[in-house]
């Protein structure tokens, strides 16, 4: 079983993953991918750190939203991949597709499609008979068109546009056991994770703060809780709001957040509780994300 986490490539999105990379908590069984959307010294800082480590990673030729793509003359050039046998190139299947971006012979490529009249048209041709995984929502059609190289990539998160909505809905349901059996008819899976597929290319300032914290049950399946704060009625006061959130995540994590659940990056979180910082919303995503992600590498690793 291979998951295959998409990114956005926003800069916690980014340091997330490289200080799992340095810590080696991904292994060969996630493979990110990531959409650029900023030369950043963050991007290309988190690709030298996953070459570095060998971990398997992709980079999505030509990202399909904000600026990254528009200008070909880069502050903060890539590493070469072109002969690394862990790298998957990758391209979205859109109207800029060209087979150069997945021409490397001695690497694994993936595909992202979600267009059926495109994939119709590309799918008797050699490039694609060479593609290694084509990721596809749940979409039957898209699915019969990628074949046993059908990889399902979904958006679980329940997206609110307003942040203190996540406290009507507290515990949701987020992905089957798909680390333990992929989705029938697909050789892996891949999903949004907690930040999900909308992009926006600026955060908007909210009233309330959320703790989004992804957590298996015994069963196998993953669910997600959110932990809103209470003093929402206006902006101001952004410490009081995250430590309301905190303390609902404290309260509920001894007797829910236990064994394969208790990973190191949900324990910093929770290390806030006794002091008097509010670390910022960013680190704050960039903990949630890793401990989704060193969840799932324990889970993977569960029979190794």
């Amino acid at each position: 079983m291979t998951y295959y986490p998409y990114f956005r490539g926003r800069m916690y999105d980014l340091l997330a993953l490289k200080a799992l990379a340095e810590q080696e908590q991904l292994g060969s069984k996630i493979i990110p991918i990531i959409e650029p959307v900023r030369d950043s010294k963050e991007l290309q800082q988190t690709v030298q750190t996953l070459i570095d480590k060998q971990q398997p990673f992709s980079v999505i030729a030509n990202p399909q939203v904000s600026v990254y793509g528009l200008n070909n003359t880069k502050l903060y050039p890539l590493p070469p991949t072109d002969n690394l046998p862990f790298y998957h190139p990758s391209a979205i299947l859109a109207a800029d597709f060209s087979s150069a971006f997945l021409s490397s012979p001695n690497q694994t490529s993936l595909l992202i499609a979600d267009n059926v009249p495109l994939l119709k048209a590309y799918r008797h041709t050699r490039l694609l008979q060479h593609v290694g995984g084509i990721l596809v929502p749940n979409d039957a059609r898209l699915q019969q068109l990628a074949g046993d190289r059908a990889i399902l990539l979904t958006d679980p998160l329940t997206f609110r546009s307003h942040v203190v909505d996540y406290a009507e809905l507290t515990d949701e349901f987020f992905t089957a056991a798909n680390w333990a059996t992929p989705p029938f008819g697909t050789q892996g899976y891949g999903d949004y994770s907690m930040v999900g597929s909308i992009y926006f290319d600026k955060g908007m300032p909210s009233r309330a703060i959320a703790l989004h914290v992804i957590y298996a049950t015994t069963t196998g399946q993953l669910r997600i809780h959110h932990f809103v704060s209470d003093s929402n009625e206006s902006m101001r006061g952004q410490k009081q709001k995250f430590f309301e959130a905190l303390h609902k995540l404290t309260t509920w994590a001894p007797t829910h957040l236990r064994g394969l659940n208790r990973t190191p990056a949900l324990l910093e979180l929770l290390a806030y509780e006794t002091g008097d910082k509010f670390p910022g919303l960013g680190t704050v995503k960039k903990l949630s994300l890793m401990h989704h992600l060193q969840l799932i590498h324990r889970l993977l690793t569960l029979n190794d």
